[in-house]
C-alpha cells in the first residue's frame, strides 16, 4: 500500500517540472488524428489500470441488458472492456474514420459525427444509457450536446472527466504553471471540473439528478480521505426528470 503511495508522489512530483513535447510550430491546429497516433503510439493502444478500475466503476452504474451509447469511442477498446464487465449492446459515436475502422475491428457498431454539430444529435439512436469518457472537456459547449441528446437517452447518462483540482495542477498554479491535461496539443481541453462544482452547481444548472458521483484513482489512502483534493479522476451518473408530455 505505501509503496503505491510513493511511487505516485513521484510520479506527481516530477510532473511539476513537465511539459509535453508539443511542435506548436509545425502542428499549430488540434488534429485529433494525431492526437489517437501519438496515444497508440504508433501501435493499438491499451487500457492502463486505472483505465479498468474507472470502467469498473462504469459498469456498476448500467442495468444488465441495457443498450449503450459511446459518445467519444475511439477506437472502441473501452467499450469492449464494458461489454466485457456487463452484458450490453453498445454502439460508439466518433469523428475520425481511421479510428471508427479500430472499433469495427473490435466489433463495435460505430456512427461517424462530429460532436459540435449539435443538429446531427437528432440522428443518434435511442438507448437506455449516454457515457461519455474523457470527451466533455475537449468540447467548447457540452451543455448544448447534452441537452440535444436528451431525449434520446431512457436510463441515464455517465461521464468521467479529469478532477481539475487534484493536488499537483493546484501546485503547478501555486508555482506560476498552468495545470497540464494535454497529450498532443494544449488546445484538447477546453473545458475543467471539480467534484465540489458538480456537486454544488454544474448538475442542478443542467436540470439533471445526480444519481452518484465517485471520484477516485489519484493519491492512495488520501484519496479516500480528501477525495477532491487528492482524487485524479472524476464519474458521475446523471438522469433527468421526465419534462410535462414525455
Amino acid at each position: 500500500m505505501f509503496g503505491g503511495f510513493f511511487h505516485k508522489i513521484k510520479q506527481d512530483s516530477a510532473y511539476q517540472k513537465k511539459y509535453p513535447p508539443a511542435d506548436l510550430e509545425h502542428s499549430p491546429v488540434i488534429s485529433y488524428d494525431a492526437y489517437w497516433k501519438k496515444k497508440r503510439k504508433g501501435g493499438d493502444s491499451w487500457l492502463s489500470d486505472w483505465q479498468k478500475e474507472r470502467l469498473d466503476i462504469v459498469a456498476k452504474m448500467i442495468d444488465p441488458g441495457s443498450s449503450v451509447m459511446d459518445i467519444g469511442c475511439g477506437d472502441g477498446l473501452a467499450l469492449e472492456y464494458l461489454k466485457s464487465r456487463v452484458s450490453i449492446s453498445a454502439v460508439g459515436v466518433d469523428i475520425s474514420d481511421d479510428i471508427l475502422a479500430k472499433a469495427k475491428e473490435r466489433g463495435i457498431d460505430a456512427i461517424k459525427m462530429d460532436l459540435n454539430d449539435l443538429d446531427a444529435a437528432a440522428d443518434l439512436p435511442e438507448v437506455d444509457y449516454l457515457v461519455g469518457m474523457e470527451i466533455l472537456e475537449h468540447m467548447p459547449n457540452p451543455e448544448a450536446l447534452i441537452q440535444k441528446i436528451r431525449p434520446k437517452v431512457r436510463k441515464g447518462m455517465i461521464f468521467t472527466f479529469p478532477n481539475s483540482a487534484y493536488y499537483p495542477y493546484r501546485l503547478r498554479l501555486l508555482f506560476g504553471g498552468f495545470p497540464l491535461q494535454f497529450i498532443n496539443h494544449p488546445g484538447e481541453h477546453l473545458r475543467f471540473w471539480t467534484g465540489r462544482d458538480l456537486k454544488l452547481w454544474w448538475v442542478k444548472a443542467l436540470g439533471a439528478d445526480l444519481e452518484a458521483l465517485v471520484i477516485h484513482e489519484g493519491l492512495p489512502i488520501l484519496n479516500k480521505i480528501w477525495p477532491n483534493l487528492f482524487g485524479q479522476g472524476i464519474i458521475i451518473k446523471l438522469s433527468f426528470p421526465s419534462k410535462p408530455g414525455q
